[in-house]
């Protein structure tokens, strides 16, 4: 036999496995940690009228709060009612992290639904909707009285990420990782057998 092709020492073969893993764990954590505040985007904080919110009267505008400032360009707002019209009055306005557009008064009385896309400070779109209940038919004057306070929505995760904000490739190379350390693992066993 070869000297070449005798197995490694048991604590030879544990010691590189272990410098292995300790690598590939320390190149994941560093990309975890860039990747973080690199793959934050802006999300939706709270909105006024609130998602799922049950309101007597009609609102004189909707406001979304996000979690980061927003771009100013290609912003926009709807306000579509259960008779599908449209009842925003002007272009949607921002202002830091806050996008807002007026409402001509809201029609009848049922489920409304805001749509919206925004651009968060890194160029990365972000769009989403939610609805409100108008449980009374809107006057032709909108009010600022009776609409809620202001709840906090959850926007679905932005494509491409998971709920946590991790990208799915920092998962697929810890998932490739563990494999073929445990491969590895397999490996070394059988040799050591034969």
């Amino acid at each position: 036999m070869h000297e070449s092709s005798r197995p490694l020492p048991t604590s030879a073969a544990v010691r590189i496995l272990a410098r292995t893993a300790a690598a590939f764990t320390a190149i994941l954590a560093a990309l975890a940690l860039t990747a973080g505040p690199a793959a934050a985007h802006a999300a939706l904080a709270s909105s006024d009228p609130a998602d799922g919110a049950r309101i007597d009267t009609a609102p004189a505008q909707v406001n979304l709060t996000f979690n980061e400032a927003i771009q100013s360009t290609f912003a926009a707002l709807t306000v579509v009612g259960p008779d599908g019209q449209h009842y925003e009055r002007s272009e949607p306005k921002t202002q830091g992290k806050i996008l807002s557009t007026d409402l001509t008064g809201l029609g009848p009385a049922g489920v409304y639904t805001v749509g919206f896309r925004v651009v968060s400070e890194d160029g990365h779109p972000i769009q989403g909707s939610y609805t409100f209940d108008l449980t009374k038919a809107a006057s032709t004057t909108p009010s600022n009285s009776g609409t809620p306070e202001p709840a906090t929505t959850q926007p679905a995760a932005a494509e491409g990420d998971e709920p946590n904000g991790f990208p799915m490739w920092i998962w697929a190379v810890a998932i490739v990782v563990l494999l073929a350390g445990g491969l590895a693992v397999v490996l070394g066993a059988t040799r050591r057998k034969s």
